[in-house]
Order: structure tokens, then C-alpha cells, then sequence
């Protein structure tokens, strides 16, 4: 019976180790993890992004976020303020507001957000 619990909770712990680590596909590393105190949210993947706007100061992107409706606006993905070091095809060094990850271009032109934000363009982050 021992052994049954041992090898039950080894199985979990590797199941958990596979599930969380940063590397699993699609994902890019974990800024957070990598420079504990930013205060920037977690990598959400690759994938198209709506931007809504981007600044230098995240002070200045959580101010438009929460102006547009906060993080829970948007078309299902949300509204999050992402560090652009984190994402290969964004230019470093803006924190931008962004409602995504979306599956393709089509699906996150869909949301209607330039009506709010005219200068708003869809990107694909990786």
C-alpha cells in the first residue's frame, strides 16, 4: 500500500512539473519568474494580440487598460498590460495594452475595438 502512495504522488508531481513549466508550447519564458518584483503579469502566449496602445512607463498602460474597461474588457481574451521584451516580434522596451492571445489575424480583427481605440492593430506575438 505504501508503495501505491508513493508512486501516485510521484506521478502527480511529474504531471504538475509538465504542466506548469514555462517552456510547454506555445509559451515563452516567465518574466516574473525571471526578475522577481516586476510588476508586469505573465507571458500569455503566442498568438495574435489586439494593442491598444503602449508606453514606456507601465504606469501609463495600466492607466489606458483600466480606461478602457480594465482587464476584464475585450473580446473574451481580456485586456492585459504585457511587457514587449517577452514577445520575439514585439519591439522591446514598451509595456503594451493588449486583448489576446486569438488563434489567427481574422479572429482578433473581429473584435471591435478600433471604434473605441481608432489606432488600434492586431500582431502576431511570436
Amino acid at each position: 500500500m505504501k508503495r501505491n502512495n508513493v508512486t501516485v504522488a510521484l506521478a502527480a508531481a511529474m504531471a504538475l512539473a509538465t504542466i506548469s513549466a514555462p517552456a510547454a508550447a506555445g509559451r515563452l519564458p516567465d518574466r516574473a519568474a525571471q526578475a522577481p518584483g516586476l510588476p508586469v503579469i505573465s507571458v500569455q502566449g503566442c498568438g495574435w494580440y489586439v494593442i491598444l496602445g503602449c508606453s514606456t512607463r507601465h504606469a501609463d498602460a495600466v492607466a489606458l487598460r483600466d480606461e478602457l474597461g480594465g482587464p476584464y474588457a475585450g473580446g473574451g481574451a481580456g485586456l492585459n498590460v504585457v511587457h514587449t521584451d517577452d514577445y520575439p516580434n514585439f519591439r522591446d522596451g514598451y509595456f503594451c495594452v493588449a486583448d489576446g492571445p486569438y488563434g489567427s489575424s481574422g479572429e482578433a480583427g473581429s473584435i471591435a475595438w478600433t471604434e473605441a481605440v481608432p489606432d488600434a492593430y492586431v500582431k502576431d506575438a511570436c
